[in-house]
């Protein structure tokens, strides 16, 4: 069972998924696009977007809950309840990385922090993660001094700052995954230095 079947129903709506594909394709390149801009992205008329969506906000929440979904997918494809944790990280940093034009939309889009229905699908979201760094914490493998929020909202930024370098085309795809896996694990600094 995928993690927010529950919470959030599939789209069998070929013409809704066309408008939430198109939206989210536009809104990727161009943040402020109007609901006519996106209207006209999506190749249909202003009053069928109306018939799906009553507003910019309406669109912007089942954005989000699609963008949830398909971020919880490949959480539950990393398999992060077995094997060592630095492994099922590697899992989930390889099929997270180029969603993360995903992340960029669930972490700047301000009507998703206060709308219900996200918010619980958020947390069933993060469930797994926080059960994966406390399972680190736990067998050692992950710093034990640190909050497991504080882990799990550094990973997340981290994941976004990863795709955001490929896509700048400062990292190769390649390259990514390894590069923030030595970062979350190892760190910045250089061992043995004092820190305040």
């Amino acid at each position: 069972m995928r993690l927010l079947e529950s919470v959030v129903p599939p789209i069998t709506d070929a013409r809704r998924t066309q408008i939430l594909n198109a939206a989210g394709e536009l809104l990727a390149i161009q943040p402020t696009a109007s609901l006519a801009e996106i209207a006209e992205y999506a190749k249909v008329g202003k009053a069928t977007l109306h018939r799906y969506f009553a507003g910019r906000d309406d669109l912007m929440i089942a954005l989000g809950l699609r963008a949830l979904v398909t971020i919880g997918e490949a959480i539950a494809d990393a398999d992060l309840d077995n094997g060592p944790v630095i492994d099922a990280l590697m899992r989930l940093i390889d099929r997270i990385v180029p969603l993360g034009d995903k992340l960029y939309f669930l972490l700047n889009e301000p009507i998703l922090d206060t709308h219900p229905e996200f918010l619980e699908a958020d947390r069933i979201t993060q469930v797994p993660l926080a059960r994966l760094i406390a399972r680190g914490q736990q067998s050692g493998e992950l710093r034990a001094d640190l909050p497991v929020d504080w882990i799990l909202h550094h990973l997340n930024y981290s994941l976004y700052a990863a795709w955001s370098s490929v896509q700048a085309g400062y990292t190769a795809r390649r390259d990514a995954p390894r590069l923030l896996m030595t970062t979350i694990v190892g760190g910045i600094g250089v061992r043995g230095h004092p820190t305040r």
